[in-house]
C-alpha cells in the first residue's frame, strides 16, 4: 500500500488528463443546461415531408410554389408531370431573402441528374436561378431545391412550358 497522500497522487497525474476530464464535464453540463430550456424540448421531431424523391410534391406548369429551406440539411423535392411531346421547360427559382445561397438539381425518373445549378451561385447569396432543359415526352422529372453553405430562407419555384 502506497503511503502517498491523495493530493500527491493528483499532482502526479498528467495535466492533459485533467484538462480532458474538465472539458468533458463542461460539455456535459453545458448540454444539460441548454437542451431542457429550448422550445419544444419535450418533442424533438424530424420533418421528412419533402426530403426524398418518393415524397416529392407535384408542380403545376405556370403556378408558383412557395417553400423554405429551414436548415442546412433541408432539401425539397418537386415532381414535374410528363409532357406529351418533347418540349423545353423553363425553371425559375426566386429567393425570398438575401441569405439563401440557392442550388437546383433536375433528375429524370431514373434518378439521373439532367441539369445542375449549384457552383455558379456560391458567391451570389439571394440570387435567382433561371434555366431551361429539354423534357422528353412521357417522362417524369424531379426538381431538388437545396441550399449551400448552411444558408436558409424562403423561395418561390415556377416551372413553365416554353412557348414556341
Amino acid at each position: 500500500m502506497s503511503s502517498e497522500t491523495p493530493f500527491a497522487r493528483l499532482r502526479a497525474l498528467d495535466v492533459r488528463l485533467v484538462a480532458a476530464i474538465a472539458a468533458t464535464l463542461l460539455l456535459v453540463i453545458g448540454v444539460m443546461w441548454v437542451v431542457p430550456t429550448t422550445p419544444n424540448s419535450n418533442s424533438f421531431t424530424f420533418d421528412t415531408a419533402q426530403r426524398s424523391i418518393s415524397s416529392a410534391r407535384p408542380v403545376e406548369f405556370g403556378k408558383p410554389v412557395e417553400g423554405a429551406i429551414v436548415d442546412g440539411s433541408d432539401i425539397d423535392f418537386y415532381e414535374v408531370k410528363p409532357v406529351q411531346n418533347p418540349t423545353r421547360l423553363d425553371v425559375h427559382m426566386s429567393c425570398g431573402g438575401a441569405n439563401l445561397i440557392p442550388a437546383l438539381l433536375i433528375f429524370d425518373a431514373s434518378k439521373n441528374i439532367v441539369q445542375e445549378k449549384t457552383d455558379e451561385y456560391v458567391r451570389r447569396p439571394g440570387a435567382d436561378i433561371d434555366f431551361s432543359f429539354l423534357a422528353q415526352s412521357n417522362m417524369t422529372y424531379y426538381v431538388q431545391v437545396l441550399s449551400q453553405r448552411n444558408t436558409t430562407g424562403p423561395y418561390t419555384l415556377t416551372v413553365t412550358v416554353r412557348q414556341p
